[in-house]
């Protein structure tokens, strides 16, 4: 993939999309490196008016993410005029395929149209990567009702998916039929397949990097120690893979990504099975949310996006180091889990203090957001 070079000593960034603090983090990487970073997001999505100062944007545009072309945000790119446009969720991604080719040739990454199915359909993305060689959960497509009853008998419990599923969303653990059936009903009203793949009772694994033309330029792999909803949720909580899982799992993400032609951010889920073989289960095309992982492990993320998009070569290469643990923040502090306040105070330990104010405004964003959802169910019971 041929990169667009910036002109002069810095350069300016869309960011599509506010996925928390990861976006928040990654703006900040690139902004202390030079780089004008801007946002267009919800509305919704924003802090408090008087926390958005600890932001490092230059300019925040909100909108809606419709079916459809947006002027206010061609407005935004003929204005900012940017070298560079980097969706972070996979919703940002999928509607910038609906964007005039002008913007769509300065998005990282650049999905070729052959490729996009792939993507829209996670249950055909694990098809073809077993085709290339990667091992993958036993699994069926569910049409109907009778699929499901088929899906049932071959054994339970049984991982019922969407084919655009992110974390414990639109993914349904299913100990019995009539769960099946309930999670079949759900998805199916979504405009994806459905597909029911068999449940591995094995530790969870993600791995994710920077990917040039399919190669893994900075990787990571971690364990997700604590998870939460518990199997199937986000991680609260992972540690760096040691050598041998780590060789394994950069195959295996290679050998997908090279197929899929890859250049930007990437991450994979992975459950090793009971006999020791890893098996890709979902893959997500942005920065993943425990990116911050890489920083205590010795990978360059951060630094090699920055001399992707500013000199067009990420290098040089990168491994995460093993048995390095990591918090996420702000979910291990501030999300619902099982674990007790006293513990959930730990993960400040992991919180990047080298922007001290944006960690605050994260802080204070979420216990807004908690105390207006407890308003807002305690209205409803009266």
């Amino acid at each position: 993939m041929t990169l667009r070079r910036p002109e002069g000593d810095d350069f300016a960034v869309i960011l599509v999309d506010r996925m928390g603090f990861t976006s928040d983090y990654l703006a900040h990487q690139l902004t202390r490196r030079g780089a004008r970073v801007h946002m267009f997001t919800s509305p919704y999505r924003w802090p408090l008016p008087i926390l958005r100062a600890a932001y490092p944007y230059v300019t925040r545009v909100g909108g809606l993410f419709r079916d459809q072309a947006s002027e206010s945000f061609a407005a935004m790119v003929e204005r900012v005029d940017p070298d560079f446009i980097i969706p972070t969720t996979e919703e940002a991604l999928y509607w910038l395929w609906e964007q005039s080719p002008r913007i769509q040739e300065r998005c990282l990454p650049n999905v070729s149209p052959e490729i996009r199915s792939l993507l829209l359909d996670r249950g055909l993305l694990l098809q073809r990567a077993a085709e290339w060689g990667v091992a993958t959960p036993d699994s069926m497509p569910l049409t109907n009702l009778e699929d499901c009853t088929a899906a049932r008998d071959k054994g339970l419990p049984l991982v019922v998916k969407s084919g655009q599923s992110k974390a414990s969303s639109g993914v349904a653990l299913c100990y019995t039929s009539d769960e099946v059936v309930r999670a079949f009903t759900e998805f199916s009203r979504r405009a994806s397949p459905v597909t029911a793949q068999r449940y591995y009772f094995g530790p969870t694994f993600m791995a994710g990097g920077l990917f040039v033309d399919g190669e893994a330029v900075h990787f990571y792999a971690g364990e997700q120690t604590i998870m939460w909803p518990p199997l199937t949720g986000y991680s609260y909580e992972i540690q760096s893979a040691r050598e041998s899982h780590l060789s394994t799992l950069l195959e295996a993400t290679e050998t997908v990504c090279k197929h899929l032609e890859w250049t930007g951010f990437a991450a994979f889920d992975f459950v090793l099975d009971e006999n020791d073989q890893f098996r890709f289960v979902d893959f997500n095309p942005r920065l993943w949310g425990s990116s911050a992982a890489v920083l205590g492990a010795g990978v360059d993320l951060f630094g090699g996006i920055h001399r992707l998009l500013r000199h067009g070569d990420a290098g040089p290469p990168s491994r995460s180091m093993p048995n390095s643990s990591y918090r996420v923040f702000p979910k291990y502090i501030m999300e619902p889990s099982h674990m007790s306040p006293w513990r959930r105070l730990g993960g400040l330990r992991d919180a990047p203090w080298d922007t001290p104010f944006l960690i605050f405004s994260e802080l204070v964003f979420n216990v807004a957001l908690r105390g207006a959802e407890l308003y807002s169910k305690r209205r409803k019971k009266v």
